[in-house]
């Protein structure tokens, strides 16, 4: 299982405050069966010399980590470096955005304005897109209340993930087939924070999704991760339309 969207990386975020937070959460997300975690810790850029600043700070966390690793015993996933961008003014004419890519492949992971988005939000993704550079729009169901800016979305190529727990919450998971019919469920997330109010849920997600849409799906949700971490373009389905009383079983 592939996790593409965590905050492990100690001391970087509102994520692990320490070392300790870190190894437990990678433990934790090893006995759910999560054998490779995108690490990726907020990242706001604000001027060329932030993604320097970001990248060393980055760097040193996960050294720190690694080092703690070696140290024990327990059963670690593999970690990829990723972060997670805010969209902002001018984010796309720094030279050195594509250093913020996951690992060595010209994917990025999105984050978009919690507030109103403006025109210039959809343009500075379409210059990411001419730049050779594909976003990935990180839980893409935390926007659907804002329907019609959602759909100006699929005017762009874009990649969208879903967190992992949304399939299990009441409010979020009335969403998720929508997102499927759509083809907006391309990706599979924790958004983990730390062990307790914000922990890995992927188990309890995978268990969901082969119960709830079958075991392709969930399928075809590994094989897109696969793909993004070799840098390949993946398959974008739409799916069927569910019933009523289908979405109701949910």
């Amino acid at each position: 299982m592939i996790d593409f969207h965590s905050h492990i990386l100690p001391h970087m975020d509102d994520g692990a405050r320490n070392v300790k937070i870190s190894l437990d959460m990678l433990a934790d997300s090893y006995r759910q069966g999560v054998r490779t975690v995108v690490a990726t810790p907020h990242c706001l850029i604000l001027n060329e010399d932030d993604i320097d600043i970001f990248l060393k700070r980055r760097e040193d966390s996960y050294h720190e980590l690694m080092d703690a690793i070696s140290q024990d015993s327990r059963d670690f996933p593999e970690i990829i470096l990723g972060c997670e961008v805010q969209i902002t003014k001018g984010v796309t004419h720094f030279e050195k955005m594509r250093r913020l890519c996951i690992s060595d492949t010209n994917y990025i992971l999105i984050e978009m304005p919690y507030k109103k988005w403006t025109e210039d939000c959809f343009h500075y993704l379409y210059e990411l897109i001419i730049q050779g550079i594909n976003p990935i729009m990180a839980h893409i169901e935390r926007y659907m209340g804002r329907r019609k800016e959602f759909y100006n979305l699929y005017s762009l190529d874009l990649i969208y993930q879903v967190n992992a727990d949304s399939f299990l919450s009441p409010f979020y998971k009335k969403f998720i087939p929508d997102l499927f019919t759509t083809g907006s469920v391309q990706l599979l997330g924790s958004d983990m924070h730390n062990t307790s109010k914000r922990p890995s849920r992927m188990e309890d997600a995978k268990n969901r999704i082969i119960k709830s849409y079958g075991i392709e799906r969930y399928d075809q949700l590994m094989k897109n991760a696969e793909l993004v971490l070799k840098n390949e373009k993946i398959e974008k389905i739409r799916y069927q339309k569910m019933s009523f009383f289908k979405k109701l079983k949910v």
